[in-house]
C-alpha cells in the first residue's frame, strides 16, 4: 500500500519545525525545493499494491537513496547520519525533527531471490 507522509502543516506543540532550526540557504534545503517530487510519486505509485500493509513513503525512500549516493554512505552509516542532521531530514520531506530513523536501514537494499 502506497506510504504518505504525515500531513505536518499544523505546529505541533512538542516538536522541533525543522525550518525553525535550518539555514534555507544550504545546499540540501536548496537541492530538495528544486527537485521535482511530484515526478517521482507519479513514476513509482504504480508500483505500489493497493491493499496490504502501508510503505515507507515514496519521498522518503527515494530521498534517502539520493543522500546515500550524494554522501557515499552505507545503510547503517545513513541511519545514523540522518538521525543527527537535520538538513537530511528536510531533505527526505520531513516537517519535524525525528529522533529515530523511520525504517528499517535494510529496506534500502533487498536482494531478488
Amino acid at each position: 500500500m502506497l506510504g504518505i507522509l504525515p500531513d505536518q502543516t499544523q505546529r505541533e506543540l512538542f516538536r522541533i519545525q525543522l525550518a525553525d532550526i535550518i539555514d534555507t540557504g544550504h545546499a540540501l534545503v536548496l537541492l530538495a525545493d528544486a527537485i521535482d517530487w511530484q515526478y517521482f510519486e507519479n513514476e513509482f505509485a504504480p508500483l505500489y499494491s493497493n491493499v496490504g500493509q502501508r510503505a515507507v513513503p515514496i519521498r522518503l525512500m527515494v530521498g534517502c537513496l539520493m543522500l546515500k549516493h550524494l554522501k557515499n554512505l552505507g545503510d547503517e552509516t545513513l541511519a545514523k547520519e540522518w538521525i543527527e542532521n537535520p538538513y537530511m531530514q528536510y531533505f527526505c520531506g520531513m516537517r519535524c525533527f525525528e529522533h529515530d530513523f523511520p525504517f528499517d536501514p535494510s529496506d534500502l537494499f533487498r536482494q531478488a531471490q
